[in-house]
């Protein structure tokens, strides 16, 4: 099923693992609605993860899923969480848990994403420091034989290798500070929207 045709139509993924059933996509009022079916709320959650239910971490089928259904539309596109638990009695209490847990773990994974473009910036820097010094010297050191030595075929094919090797010097703090952090950027901002959006817990039984 394309993904592009789904909005709006009952399209059905089995997740084998966690045994979720995920919907693609339906809309309400102008909103895109993300609807995760599961039989119990264990399934939301890492079963090794010993910490408390709020704070547990969730299960990555489930997070890859919601990462994935959110950024297959503009940012600033109305999103909704829908989760619905076939198999367990209604608690507001619990419901009010989930929606804790869902939105803690996105925002603690968008401050690591916020981390990590952080450090690629600081490192850039620093490359781009060492990729200016090598441009120079190489630039410099080709000036030197050009102007010292008779050119030769020999002697030209060493000045422009080291005009060639300064610019490469140049490549990766360049691609770093060009492209590489807009794909860490744009995952922060849409795991700071799961965290935020509307997140409905509805008991079927």
């Amino acid at each position: 099923m394309q993904r592009a045709a789904t909005i709006g139509e009952a399209g059905t993924i089995i997740i084998p693992t966690g045994e979720i059933t995920l919907q693609r996509y339906k809309t309400e009022n102008n909103e895109v609605i993300v609807e995760v079916t599961v039989n119990n709320t264990r399934q939301l959650f890492n079963d090794r993860d010993p910490t408390p239910f709020k704070e547990r971490e969730l299960d990555q089928n489930f997070v890859t899923f919601l990462l994935n259904s959110v950024q297959e539309f503009p940012y600033k596109a109305k999103t909704r969480l829908r989760i619905i638990i076939n198999k367990e009695p209604d608690s507001a209490a619990e419901k009010v848990h989930i929606q804790e847990a869902i939105h803690s773990f996105f925002k603690y994974e968008a401050g690591l994403v916020h981390s990590r473009k952080k450090k690629s910036m600081r490192e850039g820097r620093l490359f781009m420091v060492v990729g200016l010094f090598t441009l120079f010297s190489c630039l410099s050191f080709s000036q030197l034989l050009e102007s010292s030595f008779s050119q030769s075929k020999i002697m030209l094919i060493i000045q422009e290798g080291l005009v060639i090797i300064g610019w490469v010097a140049m490549w990766r703090p360049l691609e770093m500070f060009l492209y590489d952090w807009w794909p860490l950027r744009e995952q922060q901002l849409y795991m700071n929207k799961i965290a935020n959006m509307e997140k409905d817990i509805i008991y079927s039984q």
